[in-house]
């Protein structure tokens, strides 16, 4: 089936190849070059097939299991049973005879394939290795064109000819596979003494790989990796005088290109020697007009992910402006930033951009340059623009979004933004949400699967906006952007709008009512409205709620300019005193919580300290704090889980977690502390601030009627006294 597949482990590309967020190493997002290659689909595009080829060959990797479980050819006849006994004697020249007279019998179409086939192998033995690729490459015909091949031969000649090729021109190497660590059982192909058809006869071998992969056989995939493992080894100097060859073939040039470019972990094989030797056997090859090379670009985008800027910058340069490509100025622009110029740089972003449509670039990287372009707006001090260019890759760069929109632009700003680009979309088969969530809440967009769409998205903003201006106490300015896309199916208020209004009244009466009763239990109600529904309110995606979003616990990472040293250039002050200034008061997660607490304690001010309901505010408040010491999450907006070590990111996670709880449980001490000092012996002392009972308000005015007639009575035995 050609060479043997290489063991690896299948993985999504990820990481540096596609941060999620851009913002939280900006040196690294502006300076650093991604992966532009898909290995896999670079490759399946090269190879060339016919139409026969395509209908009557396919992959043994989605062969019917009962077709591919048979070991022996069928319905043989006698001749061929014969045939089988001389080759299993190796009696190589007799079974020769017999299979070429049968290869050559079209009687049993079926027999003929397989007659074919071991004939190749039997040529191969013999040392006639033209025949037999020839043979190989005749049982491909016969099944293409429309021969019965049940063991599915046809795709697997292919890789049989190629092989014999290879041994041509190089030697290949198994190692031994150990079942006890599961190592070995790795190909290997050393090429040997260059020959005058030696890049012909490479060539040949890697075009019958490359039908294998574009009829879907990934062993032939595999084995391209596996020669050019072996054609870039810096320790043998055939292999190097092959390589300079390689490089001028334009075959053999795109393919070594897609290998070192791309971002498919399974295909990664190659050391950094390996690399720094491909790089310099192009560089050596230099740019020569007669070749007429398309792929220059590519190899300036090589030559700066092996941080050589000059060479780098003559290919790319050079292909810019020839084809002006959007991959070439997606490395000039970063050519330029280097060199400290912003303006020229912003200059190439806008030129990737507007030759997107040349197809250098895939679809992630076309997302990516958007993304790298705000960023450097960013940088710049342009705030609002630099959201408007994050909007249309919101959904990769998420996290981006977040923190511009939370951090960085005014809720003026912000609003006007979402006014703009936002709308409340109407549907019809949404369902009225009559379930006002708790803390676990998610915005409206999410789907089952907990992920957004780009619609979603500005649903997802629009909320964000109203919980920030809830921060702010604008409230009535809140309420619209609250509206989800069901609020128009509900028969009577949507729940949220109702729970809206009841915290606009809780939070003016307290305020204004006349009685100070009526005022305590206001701040009450107010209290338990954040204590229940504060994250859908006013909770913060980024730090420190870490909610809502379409992950449990928020977006997870977030970015300021100032902790990370590499972000440094890459901001200008006005961001920091911005960021500084959207905090949330006070900066600890569930802060929402401790405003409720606040209440909480201007309720209890308002009410007798012997009264029942003064216990039992304070009670549920104390269990509030104690519930919060337990969740850890940084306190402040500069946290960086992708530090560059892991045991600091580690580490200030602890501590973190360490502030986090002790400023909550002070909270709680502080509150039990009050108990102790004013209030009544109640009956859930013993566990207080669990199974708290609800305060009776209706209760405070006979006490403050008793302690009245108390006071007076003191008073009058003081006069009497007198």
């Amino acid at each position: 089936m050609g060479l043997t597949v290489l063991t690896s482990t299948v993985v999504i590309a990820c990481g540096p190849f596609f941060p999620w967020q851009l913002l939280d190493n900006r040196k690294q997002t502006l300076l650093d070059l991604p992966s532009t290659d898909t290995f896999s689909q670079k490759i399946k595009n090269l190879g060339v097939v016919t139409a026969q080829e395509k209908q009557n060959l396919f992959s043994a990797d989605n062969v019917n299991l009962l077709a591919s479980e048979q070991t022996t050819c069928p319905n043989t006849d006698e001749a061929y049973k014969k045939a089988a006994t001389l080759f299993h004697d190796k009696q190589w020249e007799e079974a020769r005879s017999a299979f070429a007279l049968l290869a050559y019998n079209d009687k049993n179409a079926a027999q003929q394939v397989c007659a074919k086939y071991t004939l190749g192998r039997i040529e191969k033995e013999l040392g006639h290795f033209e025949d037999a690729v020839q043979s190989f490459n005749g049982t491909a015909y016969l099944v293409a064109n429309g021969a019965p091949d049940p063991l599915h031969l046809g795709i697997a000649a292919y890789g049989e000819a190629a092989g014999v090729i290879l041994d041509q021109i190089g030697k290949r190497i198994t190692t031994p596979y150990n079942p006890k660590d599961d190592s070995g059982g790795i190909t290997l192909w050393n090429v040997g003494g260059v020959k005058e058809d030696s890049l012909l006869q490479l060539q040949r071998a890697v075009e019958l790989y490359l039908k294998q992969v574009k009829l879907g056989e990934n062993s032939g995939l595999s084995s391209i990796v596996i020669i050019l493992k072996g054609l870039s080894d810096p320790k043998n100097p055939d292999a190097k005088l092959l390589l300079d060859q390689a490089v001028h073939n334009p075959l053999l040039r795109k393919i070594l290109l897609a290998y070192v470019l791309t971002d498919e972990i399974d295909y990664r094989t190659y050391s950094k020697e390996q690399t720094q030797n491909i790089l310099q056997a192009f560089v050596k090859a230099g740019i020569d007009q007669k070749n007429h090379y398309d792929d220059l670009g590519s190899l300036g985008a090589f030559a700066y992910q092996n941080n050589d800027m000059d060479k780098a910058q003559v290919f790319a340069q050079y292909d810019w402006q020839k084809n002006q490509k959007a991959l070439d100025a997606w490395v000039l622009a970063k050519i330029a930033l280097r060199k400290g110029d912003k303006e020229k740089g912003q200059e190439f972003y806008h030129q990737a951009i507007a030759h997107f449509n040349d197809g250098s670039l895939r679809k992630d990287n076309i997302q990516r340059v958007q993304g790298e372009r705000a960023v450097l707006t960013l940088s710049q001090g342009n705030f609002v623009q630099a959201l408007e260019e994050l909007w249309p890759v919101r959904d990769s760069y998420w996290g981006d979004v977040v923190y511009l929109a939370e951090n960085v632009l005014t809720p003026d700003e912000l609003k006007r933004f979402v006014n703009i680009h936002t709308t409340v979309p109407r549907d019809r088969q949404a369902v009225c949400d009559q379930e006002v969530s708790n803390e676990n809440y998610y915005d409206q967009d999410t789907d089952k699967y907990y992920g957004y769409n780009l619609a979603g998205r500005s649903m997802a903003l629009r909320h964000l906006l109203a919980r920030r201006l809830m921060r702010a106490g604008r409230i009535q300015e809140a309420i619209p952007y609250f509206v989800t896309s069901a609020d128009a199916n509900c028969k009577g208020i949507p729940q949220h709008v109702q729970l809206e209004r009841d915290y606009i009244k809780a939070t003016t009466d307290m305020r204004r009512s006349f009685w100070a009763t009526d005022r305590a239990k206001a701040a009450w109600k107010a209290a338990v409205i954040l204590r229940r529904h504060g994250m859908a309110l006013m909770g913060t995606s980024g730090y420190p709620d870490q909610n809502p979003g379409d992950y449990a616990y928020g977006i997870s990472q977030m970015m300021g300019p100032v902790h990370n040293s590499n972000n440094k250039p890459w901001s200008v002050s006005t961001e920091q005193v911005r960021t500084g200034a959207s905090w949330p008061i006070p900066n600890h997660r569930f802060h929402y919580r401790y405003l409720a607490t606040q209440d909480v304690l201007y309720a209890a001010s308002l009410i007798p300290h012997q009264s029942q309901a003064y216990a039992a505010i304070l009670c549920h408040a104390n269990g509030w704090m104690q519930d919060t010491s337990n969740y850890g999450s940084p306190p402040a907006i500069y946290y960086y889980p992708n530090s560059d070590s892991y045991e600091s990111a580690e580490e200030h996670a602890q501590v973190s977690l360490w502030k986090n709880s002790s400023y909550a449980n002070a909270k709680s001490v502080a509150l039990y502390n009050l108990y102790l000092k004013n209030g009544p012996v109640v009956s859930f002392a013993t566990h207080f601030g669990y199974n708290c009972p609800e305060p009776q308000f209706g209760a405070v005015t006979k006490v403050k009627r008793d302690l009245f007639w108390k006071k007076l009575r003191s008073s009058f035995h003081f006069l009497k006294g007198q």
